[in-house]
Order: C-alpha cells, then structure tokens, then sequence
C-alpha cells in the first residue's frame, strides 16, 4: 500500500478523532432500564452527578454508573469547584455550577441582584379562561430546535433578549381575552404572585414593569462583631449588600462581613426562590 496513503489516512483519522464535533458529540448512557443521550455533566454533588440529555431533561446518576467520558468531566467540575473555594476569599452566594446555562445564570442574577424578572411566555390561549387574566399554556414545543452537526436536536434557547422562558399554565395579567387555543407570545413580568385555578398553583404575571422584590424581608441582622440592624436586603452586587432600614435610609454592607448565621440564610434564601424559579422553565 502506497505509504503517502496510510500517512494521509492516519491524519485524516486524527483530525476526526479531535474535531470538536467529535468531542461535543452526546454521550450514550444507559441506567435503570432507560437509555439516554448525554449533552452535559451539569453539577457534582458528592457520589452523584447530574447530567443534561439532549432534549434538555436533567437526570441525577451515581458517578460510578458514568461512562469513562463522562467520568472525567465530572472529575473536572470537582477539581473547578476547589479551586474556585480556594482561591476565592469572598462569600459566595452562588447555587448554581460553575457550567451552568445562560438561562440558570440569568435566574440566579434576578434573583441575587434584585432586578425584575421579564418572562417569555410562548404558547397557546387556554380553553379555560379566569377573571383575574388571560390563561396561557407556555410550552416548550413552540419554541425552535435547532440540529447540530450530526443531526441531533439542540437543547432549545430559553432566553429572548432579557426575558427568561416559563413554561405551563401561567396567567397574564392586562392581556385582555383571546379565542381559545391561540398562539399567543408575550413578554411579561414575574408578580412573584400565584393564583389557584381548579386546584393548580399557577404563576401570575402583568404586562406592566414589576418593583423588584427584596432578596430578604426586614429583620435582625448580626455582624462578625455581634452588632445588629434591622432592615430588608435588597440585593447583592459584587458581595455587597444593599440594605434598606425601616426609617427608608438605604446603605451598602459587605456580606462576608455577616455572622456565619446570616450568611447562611442569604444563601438558603437564594437557591429556595431559584429552585422555584427553575421549576417553571
């Protein structure tokens, strides 16, 4: 066999072999009788990943179910996740992985830095209608997929400009009546509110611009040194607190400058609104 040949076959084999299509190719892994196509290791928490699938469904498997593949990613957000407590002195309020989507990041901002939260409703007017707004069925169905390379379906885009998607029955407050089984798409606000319809908990949003909603409610706040406030948090930005005391005099507090109680509640507080959030996408 002509040796020019085999030489320009194996660089050709080592081009495929390190193409980045073949290295975000989905990884097939198969546990509790199900069989599934793995787009990502999204988080580590001690013996257990989770893992995305290509149609954007988040499973949690042992890690020693993982193929070698998915082994060694895992192993990497670990190792991330170390460096980044150590070489990071500040508090970190964060609840979501270092890998997470542009979607959970964007929850995550809403809620820590205390912006509006604007929500992509797409989808179709419910045949039950309330006297409190319209009733949309939001669903991922409406929205684009898109193929990779290799034909599999992309994970849909769940962010439009700044508006996060919600997905499910949600009522729209200002939206007037449509004909029932409408395609409709807004932009709305997140109220932060529910209603209950026919037994169903269901998110309420306005077409008109919310206040954003504090991050925690007034109450007695402890410092390193065992001095106390009272007032609300607002938000955080870069660690910072901003406060708000009862008098409506707002100031600034480092966090990390909280009794270790505080702190914690800040968190708690956090990943509670973002796992209520994150359950509607």
């Amino acid at each position: 066999m002509n040796k020019n040949f085999l030489i320009k076959t194996y660089i050709l084999l080592a081009i495929l072999i390190l193409s980045p299509a073949s290295a975000q190719r989905p990884e097939r892994l198969s546990y509790n009788g199900n069989s599934y196509q793995v787009a990502e290791v999204v988080e580590v928490k001690g013996e257990n990943a989770t893992l995305r699938t290509t149609k954007n469904k988040l499973i949690t498997v042992p890690i020693r179910f993982l193929s070698s593949r998915l082994k060694v990613k895992a192993e990497n957000i670990v190792k991330k996740s170390k460096l980044g407590v150590e070489g990071n002195k500040k508090t970190s309020l964060s609840v979501i992985a270092a890998n997470a989507s542009d979607t959970e990041k964007a929850l995550q901002q809403s809620i820590v830095e205390g912006t509006p939260l604007k929500r992509w409703v797409n989808g179709t007017v419910s045949n039950e209608q309330a006297e409190e707004g319209l009733l949309v069925v939001s669903s991922v169905t409406a929205l684009d997929i898109k193929l990779d390379r290799d034909g599999v379906p992309l994970p849909p885009k769940k962010v439009k400009g700044s508006a996060i998607f919600i997905n499910g029955l949600v009522m729209i407050e200002g939206a007037g009546k449509k004909a029932e089984n409408t395609h409709v798409e807004y932009m709305a606000w997140d109220t932060g509110e529910t209603i209950e319809f026919r037994n169903e908990t269901i998110p309420k949003l306005t077409l008109k611009k919310t206040e954003p909603r504090p991050l925690v409610n007034e109450r007695t706040w402890t410092n390193t040194d065992g001095k106390t406030l009272i007032a609300l948090l607002a938000s955080v930005i870069d660690g910072v607190g901003n406060f708000e005391g009862s008098d409506g005099k707002v100031f600034k507090y480092p966090i990390e400058k909280l009794s270790d109680k505080d702190q914690s509640l800040i968190k708690e507080t956090i990943e509670k609104r973002y796992r209520e959030l994150r359950s509607t996408l």
